[in-house]
């Protein structure tokens, strides 16, 4: 019998399915990967077995019995857990508290030393190292992630669904996460793997269910099938890989920085120290390094987010855009899609006309003076999802609000407002990040054209893939300064590695 069996459970929203008739059905002691484009319905689903939805039609059974969920604490009460994308943590407060917040067994008096050993016997047994004392702000992305699944440890759970738990995490963190979910299957435990890498799926899970379109188009079992087989499966047809092949033209920089340093208000030290770098037309310069090391204030400080604290010059072509704002920047042809698009791109309150239009509200075509031109904006917008297949939410079209619409096509509507004709040098960072493959390969195929158009683009990313596959050029950074930089050719994730740590060996690289 299985551990979890959901049957023909169907969904919509404004008039579409967001599930429809789908099915899965989950073991004890297995690692079950939940696979399809972004839109698919995969968190839907999830979100419907742990009660932040409830289904409009199926049948779900949880250990033989069957079960509806009306809220997550009753899924969790029931031994089913649940670390979402976002992490629900209380930064102010330490490791052990966030553990027990919401837990209705705790007693008004806390026993924190009895409660204290209980979270570190968990983090013991299962390779979950944090420091119960801590405080959530003071910890990394990995360690905020092991305090989500103590949490969930801690409640007793049988089955743990786990939400794109790598889209943040180092290779090293990424690999100790699977040793963990690895101990657990050992353990008679079942997670759900909703992820977008296909290594990982490859390597890590036992079954694979297929969502394409809200609806389950298969399960398999990993070792009977192959990452090709499972992309065409996800998209319904084959994915062309883009690939970078153009030549730069070296006789032009597009953006140069000379010596350039970032500092934090009230602190001595450089979070940027002395960078200097140029990128060329017609190139894609790759900055690797592990996440952390200055790659978010470098691109703040070129888009000109950052720029009272910042030393040394920054050009675009011939202009000096030193000191400048965003707006002037942005009006000198520089586009920026930032690592985290809910936060720092979109306004997921607003509708898809609304955010294209951040850039360019105060320009003809779509405003004279303090009026609107309607007609105008909602052109904009329509052309965008055409060009960009931005799939909207059922008959809201264009006025859909962007927070309920996928990942991937939020970075579609990132990207159609900020490379436009005007955009002469882009700076994208992280710009797959959360994406899955076909979404992924968009973006990449978007930043080779305009490399292609003899634009300038600067590609900040963790993924070392990405970046060996796109850069004509990758530097790596270490500790808030250019530990090497290497040519394509020469450039290997050995190499690149040694780099990411600080290790420059002998050749230590300055561009």
């Amino acid at each position: 019998m299985a551990l979890l069996e959901m049957q023909d459970i169907s969904i919509s929203f404004f008039g579409s399915y967001a599930n429809e008739h789908v099915n899965l059905s989950v073991e004890a002691g297995e690692i079950h990967a939940l696979l399809g484009e972004n839109g698919a319905g995969k968190t839907t689903l999830m979100n419907i077995l742990y009660g932040i939805y409830r289904a409009e039609s199926g049948r779900i059974f949880w250990q033989g019995q069957e079960v509806d969920f009306r809220a997550p604490q009753e899924a969790i009460r029931a031994g089913i857990g649940m670390v979402h994308q976002h992490f629900s943590l209380v930064n102010a407060k330490t490791v052990l508290d966030n553990i027990l917040l919401g837990d209705e067994q705790v007693p008004f008096f806390l026993p924190r030393k009895k409660l204290r050993a209980r979270v570190l016997e968990l983090s013991e047994r299962y390779g979950l190292k944090v420091d119960p004392d801590a405080l959530v702000g003071d910890l990394s992305i990995g360690e905020k992630q092991r305090v989500e699944i103590l949490k969930a440890l801690y409640r007793d759970i049988r089955l743990l669904i786990l939400d794109e738990p790598t889209a943040v995490l180092t290779p090293g963190e990424t690999e100790q996460l699977f040793q963990v979910l690895k101990a657990l299957k050992e353990r008679g435990f079942a997670v759900i793997l909703i992820t977008h890498r296909m290594s990982e799926i490859m390597n890590n899970t036992d079954r694979i269910t297929v969502l394409r379109g809200g609806k389950c188009v298969g399960t398999l079992k990993t070792a009977e099938t192959d990452a090709a087989a499972l992309s065409a499966l996800m998209v319904g047809r084959e994915l062309e890989v883009p690939s970078n092949t153009a030549f730069c033209d070296d006789s032009k920089e597009m953006l140069s920085l000379d010596h350039v340093s970032v500092f934090r208000s009230g602190r001595k030290r450089a979070t940027i120290d002395d960078v200097t770098l140029s990128v060329h037309a017609g190139e894609i310069l790759g900055i690797a390094g592990v996440e952390g090391n200055g790659q978010k204030e470098l691109a703040e400080a070129i888009v000109g987010i950052r720029r009272r604290r910042v030393r040394g010059s920054i050009r675009v072509e011939d202009q000096d855009l030193t000191g400048t704002s965003v707006c002037v920047r942005a009006e000198r042809g520089m586009a920026y899609v930032p690592d985290d698009r809910q936060h720092d791109a979109l306004v997921p309150g607003m509708d898809i006309g609304e955010n294209l239009l951040l850039r360019q509200y105060n320009h003809v075509p779509f405003s004279s003076g303090r009026v609107f031109h309607k007609k105008a904006i909602r052109k904009n917008a329509q052309d965008a999802v055409d060009t960009y297949n931005i799939r909207t939410v059922g008959s809201l079209g264009i006025h859909s609000p962007v927070r309920m619409l996928s990942g991937g096509n939020q970075q579609k509507i990132v990207l159609a407002r900020e490379i436009t004709p005007g955009a002469r040098f882009i700076v994208a960072s992280q710009p797959t990040r959360g994406l899955d493959i076909s979404a992924s390969a968009f973006v990449h195929e978007k930043l080779l054209e305009q490399k292609r158009l003899g634009k300038g683009v600067l590609l900040i990313s963790a993924d070392l893939e990405e970046i060996l596959a796109l850069s004509d050029r990758i530097a790596v950074m270490y500790n808030g300064r250019i530990a090497g930089v290497l040519s394509r050719a020469e450039a290997t994730v050995e190499k690149i590695g040694l780099l990411m740590g600080g290790m420059t060996g002998e050749k230590e690289a300055v561009a």
